[in-house]
Formats: C-alpha cells, structure tokens, sequence
C-alpha cells in the first residue's frame, strides 16, 4: 500500500505516528506524511494554508491535500486532528480517507462549539471510508452512524515504545505528585493547583511538579505564590516526562475531556496510577482513580486516603505489553486494504515482502 499520513502540524505527526510508520515499512508499504509544518523525525510535504487551527488562509490547504494525494499516488490516507481532517475530507481527493479521531470535540453537548461540532462531523461522515476510534464514548457516537466493518478501534490509542518509559521503582520520602499537559483551558491546570491546596491543609506532606507550556503557565506561576505554595507546587516549564512519572508516586491530571489521554498511558507503563476526573476519554485509561468532574476536593480526598493507607507505596499490577505501540501498527495495517478500491499492476509491482 502506498499510504498517506496527514496532520495538521509536523509536531503531532512526530509525537505519535514515527514506530507505526517504521513498522508498516517493514511489511514493504510505502509512507508519505504531510503537515502543515516541518517534522523532525522525518520528512514531511509542507501543506500550505494548513495550520492547528483554521484561520482565512486555510483555504489554500486544499488544492495542496489535492496535489500531494495525487502527487504521491496514494492507496489511502489516514488523517489526524480536527482541521486537516476536515480539510482532507472537504479537499476532493479521488484517495479514500480514514479518520483517525484522536477524540472528537465535545464533551456533554452543554456548550455552543459543543453543539457545533457534531453537526460538521455529521457532514463529513459521507466523505469518510473508515474511522478509528480510541475511548467508548466516540467509539459508541461513530456506531450510530457507520456499519462496523468501516470502524477500528484502539484501546491503547496508537500505543507507546516501551523501551522508553521502563518500569521504575517508587521514589522514597514525601508523596511526590506530577502534572503534565499544556497549560490551556481544556487541560485545567488551576483544579490542579486547587487540589495541591487542599492537600496542604489536610496537613499532607507532599510536592506537585507541573511540567509544560501555555497560556495560563505565568498565572499559574503567580497563583503559587499567592496561595503559599512556593517550594511545595512548582510550574518550571517544559521537560522529560518519562523522568518526572519515574520520580512520581502518581499523575494528576485535570482535562476537561480527552481523546485518550497519552501521558495517563505513559505513567502507567512505568508503574504510576493517575487521579483525575470521570469525563471523556480520561475513563479510559485503567486503574485510573476518577472523581466527579471538577469535585477537586473528592480528588484531593482519594490521593490523602491512597497516601495515608499506603496504597501508593506498592506498585500496580497492569499487563504494560498492552499499551506497546505494535498493537496499533498491526491493527491499522490489516484495516486499511478494506478502503482500496482498486490495487493497480503499478502499485501491486511496489510492494515487498515484510522484513524482520
């Protein structure tokens, strides 16, 4: 097969999609990736007009989804993100499109945008061949409305290299807490401060490290200081995740709703639970402890009581081989010759038999 992978940014394309490549490789597919910003892991066709979010000049982005399907003389194209999903599947292409849906994005269906966002996913279902769904609440939206052989589902979303998140041993000392994700509305970073405040006035011991970048970073910054957090919270920028889980006794994470939360995966191959809210995507993610959404005192409650009891301090009992990323390949790869409608001679002749 000669596959096209499309992201909206380079960076996503790099951050989920570089071992599944690498592995339909090995079966003798060929891979061309397109974004709308360069990668670094591999090269990329530059889709002008093509940015995280839509703007007056997206709409350059078509005619280049339309040359770089042909140009490359794709079989399929699996998409990812919001915008160039929706482009690709408004540009035209002759090539079958799979959308591969990191998460929809809704949540309850209380908001405006909310209430928006299914009605144009509901306008290109008929210009979409098959989807790939990662948590239950997608996967039951999309069964609705597409016959199961044109569905896939991951559990483990597009999975993890393990060689990368090692299980460690529990750090020793105080109760050691982590907060990864961007600094932006949806991620919630001020309900993780709430409950590091919480925790200091249940007279807990403890730090909270909160790793990454965004708009509300230096409000966060500000908010510490105010509320006597200083030396017990910390917001020092980006850094290694992998080293901040492994130097945890567990994850706090705060979103208001996720396609399948991808650090929630990490922490527990290398050992560490998560605490966070019952929303979309996050009740998922196994062994997670869930609170009802936004109660930051029943989530401060559970980690005090884990603490206290001692549960923190034994490691977990998961399958981790579960969440490796072969699965994902694997799956994929078998699904996708469901969409070729037609397998030229020419194509045919490009394929090569599966490397070990």
């Amino acid at each position: 097969m000669r596959i096209g992978l499309l992201a909206s940014t380079g960076g996503m394309l790099d951050s989920f999609f570089i071992e599944i490549a690498q592995s339909w490789r090995s079966y003798g597919n060929t891979v061309s990736f397109a974004a709308g910003s360069a990668m670094v892991s591999d090269e990329a066709t530059l889709i002008p007009g093509l940015s995280r979010r839509p703007d007056p000049g997206t709409i350059r982005a078509l005619a280049g989804l339309r040359q770089w399907a042909e140009g490359e003389d794709l079989d399929v194209i699996v998409t990812n993100s919001a915008t160039a999903s929706a482009l690709v599947r408004l540009a035209g292409t002759k090539v079958p499109i799979v959308y591969f849906c990191h998460g929809l994005h809704w949540n309850e269906l209380n908001s405006i945008s909310d209430r928006v966002w299914p009605i144009l996913e509901r306008m290109l279902l008929p210009r979409t061949a098959g989807i790939i769904s990662l948590n239950a609440d997608d996967q039951a939206w999309f069964a609705e409305r597409i016959e199961s052989s044109r569905r896939l589902h991951l559990s483990a979303g597009v999975g993890l290299d393990l060689a990368r998140y090692p299980v460690r041993d529990l750090p020793d000392g105080p109760l050691s807490l982590c907060w990864i994700g961007e600094f932006s509305p949806r991620k919630r970073p001020h309900l993780a401060l709430e409950a590091a405040a919480e925790l200091q006035r249940r007279g807990i011991d403890f730090h909270l490290e909160m790793l990454g970048e965004g708009v509300f970073r230096a409000q966060i910054r500000d908010e510490i200081s105010a509320r006597g957090l200083s030396g017990i919270v910390s917001a020092d920028g980006p850094g290694d995740a992998a080293a901040v889980l492994a130097d945890s006794h567990a994850l706090v994470h705060t979103a208001q709703w996720e396609g399948l939360p991808r650090v929630m995966l990490e922490s527990l191959a290398i050992g560490r639970g998560s605490y966070a809210f019952d929303v979309k995507g996050v009740r998922d993610i196994p062994l997670a402890q869930l609170s009802v959404d936004g109660d930051v005192e029943e989530l401060a409650t559970r980690i005090a009581a884990d603490w206290e009891s001692g549960r923190l301090r034994r490691p977990l009992t998961f399958d981790r081989d579960l969440l490796d990323y072969s699965h994902a390949a694997d799956g994929i790869r078998q699904f996708l010759p469901t969409f070729i409608r037609t397998v030229s001679t020419t194509s045919a002749s490009r394929r090569e038999p599966h490397v070990e």
